[in-house]
């Protein structure tokens, strides 16, 4: 073998040890994203990614629930919804049979969502129906939030049948509801098993909002009607004006 052609060997050796490695680099580095991805406890929402599912909030369950109070329920399920649209995060309305023992969906919250059509079904797993699925699809979106009564069905099945689906899923917890201790205590055990993180509603806004400047901030902290927050924004604006 003469010196041109190990030279030329060298060279395959060497090119084709550095492309071993920029592969095995690039499939590291994305089995990291994939695993984040997956992980719902390690990724953040994000408003381009998300779409907010509301299941039973009807008049009829809210007589029932326990865990939280009717008035804080409503204030919170609003605020989440009103909080969505203000970063143009789709909302999906679902209930069941509004012309039975459950009653229609509450009328503060269809006030809100005036634009919104609700989706009347008869499966429990409001996953289980092909129109919620399909409503979620057509968002092209992977972040699925859901708040739900009561907690350990309507808004537990569709969270963990999201997560098995691909669905980054989270539940919003304290704009859902349930009927006593026992039920919420064996709703929250089966979201942890099953991967899917609670929040609260200002948090997950907020998270979406990621940033105070965002001309969006003061419609978005609006929306929330939390207490702190609007003496803050009344504050700030009033120093803004001196």
């Amino acid at each position: 073998m003469n010196r041109i052609q190990r030279y030329q060997n060298v060279l395959r050796n060497s090119f084709a040890i550095l492309f071993s490695i920029f592969l095995s680099t690039a499939q590291a580095a994305t089995n990291m994203e994939n695993q984040k991805m997956e992980n719902s406890y390690l990724s953040m929402l994000s408003r381009e990614q998300s779409v907010l599912l509301i299941t039973e909030h009807q008049v009829g369950l809210y007589t029932g629930v326990r865990d939280i109070t009717v008035a804080e329920l409503k204030h919170n399920i609003v605020a989440l919804a009103k909080g969505a649209r203000a970063l143009g995060v789709p909302v999906i309305l679902t209930a069941t049979m509004t012309d039975g023992m459950w009653g229609q969906v509450i009328p503060e919250l269809t006030a809100a969502l005036p634009d919104v059509p609700i989706i009347v079904r008869t499966k429990i797993n409001a996953w289980d129906d092909l129109r919620v699925v399909e409503a979620v699809k057509k968002t092209n979106r992977r972040q699925l939030l859901v708040a739900g009564i009561s907690l350990e069905t309507c808004a537990t099945y569709p969270a963990i049948s999201a997560k098995a689906a691909g669905y980054d899923a989270r539940v919003i917890l304290d704009a859902s509801g349930t009927f006593n201790e026992a039920k919420r205590t064996s709703g929250l055990a089966r979201l942890a098993g099953a991967g899917v993180p609670v929040m609260d509603y200002a948090t997950a806004i907020i998270e979406m909002l990621r940033d105070n400047a965002d001309p969006k901030a003061n419609e978005v902290y609006g929306a929330l009607d939390m207490p702190f927050a609007t003496l803050v924004w009344q504050v700030t604006s009033g120093a803004a004006k001196k």
